[in-house]
């Protein structure tokens, strides 16, 4: 028996081969142990203390907190005593902006008072005749943001018209333009 044993050792442990058949013994016997302490063989719940099947989560829809969380809406703007509210001053710049039979200068003139400083600079020298539309084709709508900062939509016949207004002071102003075609 001293034999085997002794020549086992040195075949084992001295070689490589040897060293991989061990090492194969090892693995297998440590992933064979995995699997049988983490079964689930379904009649007497996990075998080991792995956890067992857990119960399905109900929601009742009638009931408390359905997990989604909803946004505050935007105050309504703020409109100084005395001053034009956002969809009018809105309405205002884009009859302005559709007049495209005056030329530059008179145009321009037409939209400073219903824009910021920036955008009316922003306009100067643009003719009239690129305006991508001619006529609105329905009311305004306005995205409230803050008590300072609305968007108005309003339908052209070419698209829609978006215009960003801002009120610091209560007197609304349209800050930007954005024209989407149909």
């Amino acid at each position: 028996m001293r034999t085997v044993i002794a020549f086992l050792t040195r075949f084992l442990f001295r070689s490589r081969v040897g060293l991989a058949v061990v090492l194969l013994v090892v693995v297998v016997s440590v992933v064979g142990v995995g699997q049988v302490v983490g079964r689930d063989d379904g009649t007497n719940g996990p075998l080991l203390g792995a956890p067992g099947p857990q119960p399905a989560l109900t929601i009742d829809p009638t009931a408390g907190d359905d997990g989604i969380r909803s946004v505050a809406p935007a105050p309504d703007p703020v409109t100084s005593p005395g001053a034009a509210d956002p969809p009018t001053v809105a309405v205002a710049f884009a009859t302005a902006w559709l007049d495209r039979g005056l030329d530059a200068e008179q145009w321009h003139a037409g939209l400073r008072p219903y824009a910021t400083e920036e955008l009316a600079e922003k306009l100067v020298g643009v003719d009239p005749v690129a305006v991508p539309a001619e006529r609105l084709t329905g009311e305004p709508a306005v995205i409230p943001y803050a008590t300072n900062l609305v968007e108005v939509v309003i339908e052209v016949d070419s698209g829609t018209l978006r215009l960003r207004l801002t009120g610091p002071d209560g007197q609304w102003l349209v800050d930007g333009i954005d024209w989407v075609r149909a």
